[in-house]
């Protein structure tokens, strides 16, 4: 037998088990958020996730160390798809009116945090609460490129483009607001009024400044 058809061979062997590997790891994420759905995170164990997914507990460990594991695991994927909508929801807009694009800009930032399933919720208040704020810094700098890059259209219809220190201030503005609610008490945040606040903060950097 020829060293390319051992190859293929070896190959062809890979691609199920990776595929069954594949598979396990998604049933064990599966039932881990069915269970901080259900219980948040001070209900998830090991030996739950593995009753859930109908595996061993010797089968989990062989894809995740620990609890934490599955938790940092779930928080990636978390902040992937809040990280993809909003800046698939930035670079979308298409309104014109100034104080519309500015509301839409603080719906779609505090959005892509709030009023989502407890899962997320959870995984991000975690996430934040072991002071990683990685996530929090891509998130910024992607805002503050798209700032700097496209801009706010004024009340003439001419686009203001920030400077990258200017969207750079503003996002951060943003951004220090954002990391604070998301692990207030949500029902202790009048966000009426924090849209409010926002909103002039960008009329007063931004909109004001096109009529100087």
């Amino acid at each position: 037998m020829t060293d390319e058809s051992l190859n293929n061979q070896s190959v062809s062997r890979r691609k199920p088990l990776q595929e069954r590997a594949r598979f396990k790891v998604e049933l064990i994420l599966e039932a881990a958020t069915q269970l901080i759905d259900k219980d948040g995170l001070d209900g998830l164990t090991t030996n739950r996730i593995a009753e859930i997914a109908g595996i061993s507990i010797g089968t989990l460990y062989q894809y995740f160390a620990d609890k934490q594991a599955i938790i940092d695991k779930l928080g990636q994927r978390v902040l992937r798809e809040v990280s993809d909508k909003l800046r698939s929801s930035l670079q979308e807009q298409t309104v014109k009116n100034p104080d519309e694009q500015a509301r839409i800009l603080i719906r779609t930032i505090f959005g892509a945090f709030d009023h989502h399933s407890r899962v997320h919720r959870e995984l991000i208040n975690h996430t934040l609460a072991q002071g990683n704020h990685h996530f929090m810094d891509e998130t910024a700098n992607m805002v503050a490129g798209i700032l700097s890059s496209s801009g706010i259209t004024d009340e003439h219809g001419q686009t203001r483009r920030l400077s990258k220190a200017e969207a750079f201030v503003l996002t951060w503005s943003f951004v220090g607001v954002i990391r604070a609610s998301a692990v207030a008490n949500e029902q202790d945040l009048p966000y009426p009024q924090i849209e409010e606040a926002l909103l002039q903060l960008i009329r007063r950097f931004v909109l004001d400044k096109s009529c100087a």
